[in-house]
């Protein structure tokens, strides 16, 4: 994705627990034009969300101290802007439970991580990001 010069700059929050899959990810992102902070815990991504605005947050689902769930609840009642952000479930988890739980507790896509983060920049598009 190339930016224009008068199209902003997208930012990603990326909540991820394994610092390998942050580079990555971050790597991966970055390549295709957007901006990104990433933190390890649900807790850092609902403190960063206070100070910080962002046009996406992807949430892996297994985390310390706060899971993905319940860091999403949370985020979604921050405030009126966070109620309506865009929230992608980014987990190796392939199971139904855990991707209805995702959409339960509020997050809008369910992405099973790949090798190359395909599916993910894809969706990313999907929503005009």
């Amino acid at each position: 994705m190339n930016q224009t010069s008068d199209q902003a700059t997208k930012q990603i929050l990326l909540v991820e627990n394994s610092n390998t899959a942050r580079l990555v990810i971050t790597r991966d992102l970055k390549k295709h034009g957007y901006e990104v902070i990433s933190v390890a815990t649900g807790k850092e991504a609902v403190s960063i969300l206070q100070e910080q605005p962002f046009d996406l947050i992807i949430m892996d689902v297994f985390l310390p101290e706060m899971n993905g769930y319940e860091a999403v609840e949370q985020i979604r009642v921050l405030n009126k802007d966070l109620a309506n952000k865009p929230i992608f479930g980014y987990t190796s988890s392939n199971s139904e439970f855990d991707r209805k739980r995702c959409l339960e507790a509020g997050m809008n896509e369910y992405i099973i991580k790949s090798e190359n983060n395909q599916d993910l920049i894809d969706y990313i598009r999907q929503y005009n990001l």
